[in-house]
């Protein structure tokens, strides 16, 4: 693995990482107003939702932003 694949790797998962924290929010939000959620549950939610996002996210993207990130 060359220099420039690392910098594309790391430029691309931290872009997902960032990006993935508001649409976590708005997941979260929408589900807290059907189920009332509070403390460690709440916490759980958001941890449960950010990591398949992020994934999700990691998948679609890494091949798709080659030469843009």
């Amino acid at each position: 693995m060359n220099l420039e694949n690392i910098r594309y790797y790391l430029a691309v998962t931290c872009l997902v990482l960032g990006c993935s924290i508001p649409i976590m929010g708005a997941i979260v939000w929408a589900i807290t107003e059907v189920i009332p959620l509070e403390g460690r549950a709440l916490n759980i939610a958001y941890i449960a939702t950010y990591i398949p996002i992020v994934l999700l996210g990691l998948r679609f993207y890494i091949p798709r932003l080659r030469g843009v990130a």
